[in-house]
């Protein structure tokens, strides 16, 4: 099983690292570094096709790749960010009706493009809300808790309703392409430097 390893692989695990991470911080309450970490899962998924494609990889290994790929982000930008938002506060019944409602559109679109695949190179669209997009609009969304946990809470139920009904919708979105790349992991990086640097003013007010 093992020879299926590569540099790309290897980045898609690191994402799943980040996400169990996320998770984990979450659980105990470090919801700063439970963000951060899941901005790091996002970031591994972004760039992991970049290195896959610079690769030399056999037809069964491009299967391998997109199926581990797959099984990731589901637990990235499905199941790692609910536990997220159910410790910031999402825990009466509705809330947790829709942290299942998201965990299960992250799920459904993947499987949906395990079956009817997406096409690929420069220029091209998808349909709906790609899953990685999770780690950039719940951290967005979670700056709300730097003015206090009622608008996190709000923030965080809002992120959730958008993200759901985002991931299974029809409409086209481009997919990132170029310099796209860049303007993305500079979002991200910049997030994580927010948090960083005003950690202690999170949630306080």
């Amino acid at each position: 099983m093992l020879r299926f390893m590569n540099p790309a692989n290897l980045l898609t695990l690191a994402g799943l690292g980040s996400a169990l991470a996320s998770a984990l911080f979450a659980l105990n309450g470090e919801l700063v570094l439970s963000v951060i970490a899941l901005i790091c899962a996002g970031l591994a998924d972004l760039f992991d096709g970049v290195v896959a494609r610079r690769l030399k990889r056999t037809p069964e290994e491009e299967r391998f790749g997109a199926r581990l790929d797959s099984a990731v982000d589901a637990c990235s930008f499905g199941f790692a960010p609910a536990i997220l938002l159910y410790a910031a506060g999402m825990r009466s019944p509705a809330e947790l009706a829709l942290l299942f409602a998201l965990a299960a559109a992250a799920v459904w679109r993947l499987a949906w493009f395990d079956t009817v695949p997406a096409p690929e190179g420069p220029g091209r669209y998808t349909e709906g809300l790609p899953t990685t997009y999770v780690a950039l609009v719940v951290p967005l969304a979670f700056l709300a808790g730097f003015n206090g946990p009622v608008p996190l809470r709000i923030a965080a139920n809002a992120s959730a309703v958008l993200l759901a009904l985002a991931m299974v919708g029809r409409f086209k979105l481009r997919k990132p392409w170029g310099a796209w790349y860049g303007v993305l992991g500079a979002t991200a990086i910049g997030l994580v430097v927010i948090y960083l640097v005003f950690a202690g003013s999170f949630g306080r007010r």
